[in-house]
């Protein structure tokens, strides 16, 4: 009797474990765009991420932890253009070294060459031609340029400032003699 009770023991002790070595992790758990679910968690396809496989990298490469953004693009999946918030019309007040302060208008648009360009008429209330300027983030470049191809030239830097609306800026415009005026401006989005 007491080798019976022992193989009873034995034989409920092993149907249990095989009937809990067996349960499938991966059961419920739902991988989308080619992911494959591994130990109850999902492996994503190249560019995918989140629990589910359900966030696409848009605008970079996803690199394990986050997206690594390409030029002009932020945000968790890259969908967001850094400059989508700066394009709008704004009111300037320029302080210059030469040509004293001044106030006119700027628009500012969405370059074409890529997302991290933008387009700005009329600036420094002289310009006939836009200038071009690159987004990084909330910091803005102007390389130096020649808008109206007539000899005078511009370069310089700005920041926006999303919550209050505003482009802060410092640049330098040089006339065709090498005169610079220097100058800092803020801009207010109207």
């Amino acid at each position: 009797m007491r080798k019976i009770n022992l193989f009873l023991v034995a034989l409920v002790g092993a149907t249990t474990f095989s009937l809990t070595s067996c349960t499938d992790e991966c059961k419920d758990v739902v991988c989308n765009n080619g992911g494959t679910c591994v130990e109850g968690v999902c492996e994503c396809a190249d560019n995918y991420f989140g629990d589910a496989c359900d966030v696409e990298c848009v605008n970079g490469t996803f690199s394990g932890t986050a997206c690594d953004c390409e030029a002009g693009y932020e945000g968790d999946a890259c969908s967001i253009e850094s400059r989508e918030d700066m394009i709008a019309s704004y009111a300037v007040t320029d302080n210059c070294s030469a040509s004293g302060q001044d106030n006119y208008e700027v628009s500012v648009t969405a370059g074409s060459a890529s997302a991290d360009v933008i387009r700005i008429s009329n600036f420094w209330a002289i310009f006939v031609n836009s200038v071009e300027a690159t987004v990084d983030g909330d910091n803005i470049t102007i390389a130096e340029q020649e808008p109206d191809s007539d000899g005078w030239k511009v370069s310089g830097s700005g920041t926006f400032n999303g919550d209050a609306g505003t482009m802060s800026w410092n640049y330098s415009v040089i006339d065709p003699d090498g005169n610079v005026d220097a100058c800092t401006a803020t801009w207010t989005k109207q």
